[in-house]
């Protein structure tokens, strides 16, 4: 690690805290627009030394490294660590070590700065809305461990004057951020608090690297991992693999909404999708812990107790040993054996053995998996609410599992999504007319990430149809000599909306030589998505679509336009059979299109519409619009000439000028 001297500000290299004579201080701030970084500072102190002016080098650095620097000399420490500049960003192997040894450099800090720049130093903190309780430092995903872990933290204001210590504002930062003033204080050990609440004091922090998310909570939950910058959310994704390696506390998966009592989801109009960020037992991210913080776990034996008690059934008829028709009254009063309710992550999702209590109606399959936790605000124990995965898989050893289920209202916004269930109220959640509940132990496996596959293209009435063009194309319409009618939406904010059963968009495409234009016209049909292009011929008041041919002679005005009317045309599955859609909307169907994809002309004239979904399973689509064909091309070639002979022209105008 590398640590600045306070007394000059240069850097020197440690193998690690315990190598630091007297101890050394540690900063933890909000990065700002303007941070001086590693080289930064190396490259300053260089060209001082050059200059043989090693000595002004404290003075010359930033603001906040001298602020700091000058504080913690004050205070009799001879070493400073600040992220900014101590930490050598071109290494990637350096900068991994930092990530995963933050924690541990934290805690063994003599003390940290915590530098609030947005509090004032008249602030009162203990006041309702003081600066204090709104500084930013609360909310970014950093500064939480960088709070917890130091034995010693001063809270310093903009001016660096001490507003307060840890310790003895317990109280008031457990009220900002939910962490336990005993934690604080270190009278709780932090590994004593449940994984769900410590995942609930970051939900609602911030971070601006999405990776970052996982990595600023290794060193609160003690695990270590790679840092791969460019992972996106499967870095969270593997923090949880690795605190499921560390730790049997299953209030992990115990995040999410929970079914209400006295609800009976059979007899709702439930949906499922194997896509949804909730299927899966591994949150998407910290912010779905908003609602666990009250989760903390209990012992398996207790947790299948009450499992046992709601029900109303026997321990020995969970056996599975044994058939329950075999066993007798004194086997039914031995000790209960639990089994081990161990949880291994697959590729076919995380292998667990844990007590299902499961129902069936027709061909939905429901379950509630008791988990080892419980929930303090409302005193239930918790199970995590799954569905059977519905393919040809009956005939697998050990069945698989989705998790959570979507209940349908009577719109889309009424739609709410449930994964946990109170235990409690197992038997009335599971139950349908007369049909049997059954509870045993069971080995299965949860799936626990999105498929890599994309969701297959939805075709719903209910969804709603949008499109825009790429931000270039105009530029590359002009080079051929075409000027769109009107601004082409390039965001989504400006997004087309087409919504109803014959909504349309005309999109008109003027050439600046040639009398003719190119009409575009995208609608529904149906709800279903159609285009098609049309060839427009100025000064004969008539128009052709493009791969049709005239003889130049005056016609009738154009006529409106109107939906195509085709007749269906059969689309085939994969042994060569039609399936019939219901749609008679014709080739000019969007979903008809080969990779979304047409061409609408002739050699002489053509215009290819392609339509690429802008968010895998979304509902915007992104149209790119290529104009070619020999007349297109002869006159694109000759603009280009004039352009050429323009700016020739203009260059010797220039010389004879000067």
């Amino acid at each position: 690690m590398w640590l600045l001297r306070t007394s000059t500000a240069e850097l020197q290299f440690f193998n690690g805290p315990y190598d630091v004579k007297g101890g050394y201080a540690i900063l933890s701030h909000v990065w700002q627009d303007c941070e001086q970084s590693f080289e930064e500072l190396q490259s300053l102190r260089s060209q001082l030394a050059a200059a043989d002016q090693l000595h002004l080098l404290r003075s010359r650095v930033s603001d906040k490294i001298r602020e700091c620097c000058i504080l913690a000399e004050a205070h009799g420490y001879g070493w400073l660590w600040i992220d900014t500049c101590c930490i050598d960003r071109s290494s990637s192997s350096e900068l991994s070590e930092a990530i995963n040894s933050m924690y541990q450099w934290y805690s063994h800090a003599q003390v940290c700065y915590a530098y609030l720049q947005d509090v004032p130093s008249t602030c009162t903190p203990f006041s309702r809305d003081s600066a204090f309780r709104r500084s930013k430092w609360f909310t970014r995903g950093w500064t939480l461990q960088e709070l917890i872990a130091p034995r010693s933290l001063i809270f310093v204001a903009q001016d660096w004057s001490v507003i307060g210590t840890k310790a003895s504002m317990a109280p008031l930062l457990e009220d900002i951020t939910g962490v336990d003033a005993d934690v604080l204080t270190f009278r709780r050990n932090l590994g004593d608090v449940s994984v769900a609440r410590r995942m609930w004091w970051a939900s609602a922090r911030k971070t601006t690297r999405i990776e970052d998310e996982a990595y600023s909570l290794m060193g609160i939950f003690d695990v270590h991992m790679a840092s791969i910058y460019g992972e996106g959310r499967r870095a969270f994704l593997r923090l949880q693999e690795e605190i499921l390696k560390r730790t049997s506390d299953q209030t992990l998966f115990a995040w999410g909404n929970m079914l209400p009592i006295r609800t009976t989801p059979f007899r709702e109009q439930m949906a499922y999708s194997r896509y949804h960020q909730d299927s899966h037992i591994f949150a998407p991210s910290p912010a779905a812990f908003v609602h666990s913080g009250n989760m903390y776990p209990v012992p398996m034996y207790v947790a299948a107790q009450n499992a046992v008690k709601a029900l109303g059934v026997t321990k020995c008829m969970l056996d599975p040993s044994k058939p329950t028709k075999h066993k007798s009254v004194r086997e039914c009063n031995e000790p209960w054996k639990i089994p081990l309710p161990d949880f291994m992550v697959t590729s076919h999702g995380v292998r667990a053995r844990l007590l299902v209590i499961e129902s069936s109606a027709g061909q939905c399959t429901l379950a509630i998996a008791v988990l080892a936790c419980k929930d303090a605000s409302t005193g239930s124990f918790v199970g995590l609410l799954l569905r059977r995965r519905v393919d040809n898989e009956t005939g697998l050893k050990y069945p698989r599992y989705h998790v959570g289920i979507t209940i349908r209202g009577t719109h889309l916004w009424m739609r709410l999504r449930y994964r946990l269930s109170q235990v409690d109220w197992a038997r009335h959640a599971l139950s349908f007319n007369s049909s049997g509940i059954v509870a045993h132990w069971q080995r299965l496996y949860i799936s626990h990430r999105s498929p890599s596959r994309s969701p297959p293209l939805r075709t719903q009435s209910d969804l709603i149809f949008r499109f825009l063009f790429p931000r270039w194309l105009p530029v590359e319409l002009a080079k051929q000599g075409f000027e769109p009618d009107k601004k082409l939406p390039d965001g989504r904010a400006q997004a087309v909306k087409l919504a109803g059963k014959a909504s349309i968009a005309t999109f008109t495409l003027k050439h600046r030589t040639l009398q003719e234009s190119i009409r575009i016209h995208v609608g529904t049909c149906q709800r279903l998505p159609w285009a098609t292009a049309t060839f427009i011929t100025h000064g004969q008041s008539g128009r052709r679509p493009l791969g049709t041919t005239g003889d130049g002679s005056p016609s009738s005005p154009p006529a409106p336009i109107a939906l195509p009317k085709f007749r269906p045309r059969p689309r085939m599955n994969h042994r060569g059979h039609a399936v019939q859609d219901g749609c008679g909307c014709g080739p000019e169907t969007i979903s008809r299109w080969a990779n979304g994809s047409r061409v609408f002309g002739d050699a002489q004239r053509s215009v290819q519409l392609t339509f690429t979904r802008t968010t895998a399973g979304g509902s915007t689509h992104l149209l790119d619009v290529r104009i070619g064909g020999s007349v297109y091309q002869k006159a694109a070639e000759k603009l280009k000439l004039q352009g050429r002979e323009l700016h020739t022209l203009a260059r010797s105008l220039i010389r004879l000028l000067h």
